[in-house]
């Protein structure tokens, strides 16, 4: 359980949104496209046995908010900018399968697309969440190996002073 602000309840959301992500173009149609889908609290990192957690959690999406920067605009409002990181994790048992897929394993190139569709230009239905939409900001890619990948895809939102 959060802490009810803003920023875990956006969270949350993400990590909900994502654990209900199904792709119907597989040939697997329904199928959840992670085997887990969560907050991020340290569960691939190396003290919790890395490699080893990763292929036990994979395919994974983890999400954490990102500390980031805060301005003022005109009128000396407030802008804060809540920026979101989600770890996408695969393994698989062939060579570049975890990047590209096959017809019964999402790779991550499809899961990129599935999560933008799932997360852009959307937010969360609770009232108290008084930010603009989530917008895509690119991926970045963590771990590229044969049988293994990993991207953090990050998303961003405007916060207001007036919206306080």
């Amino acid at each position: 359980m959060h802490d009810s602000s803003e920023i875990s309840i956006i969270e949350q959301w993400i990590a909900d949104t994502l654990a209900a992500l199904t792709d119907s173009g597989s040939s697997l149609p329904g199928s959840p496209v992670f085997k887990t889908a969560d907050l991020w609290i340290g569960q691939v990192s190396a003290d919790k046995s890395g490699a080893e957690a990763f292929i036990r959690y994979a395919p994974f999406a983890f999400v954490a908010y990102v500390p980031s920067y805060a301005f003022r605009e005109g009128g000396d409002d407030l802008r804060l900018k809540l920026d979101f990181a989600i770890a996408i994790g695969v393994v698989s048992k062939y060579p570049g399968i975890a990047r590209f897929g096959d017809p019964t394993h999402l790779g991550t190139n499809k899961i990129e697309q599935l999560v933008i569709a799932a997360i852009d230009h959307k937010r969360p239905a609770d009232a108290s969440v008084k930010c603009d939409d989530l917008k895509f900001q690119g991926t970045t890619l963590v771990i590229d190996r044969t049988k293994v990948r990993q991207i953090q895809m990050n998303f961003t939102a405007d916060r207001t002073g007036d919206q306080f």
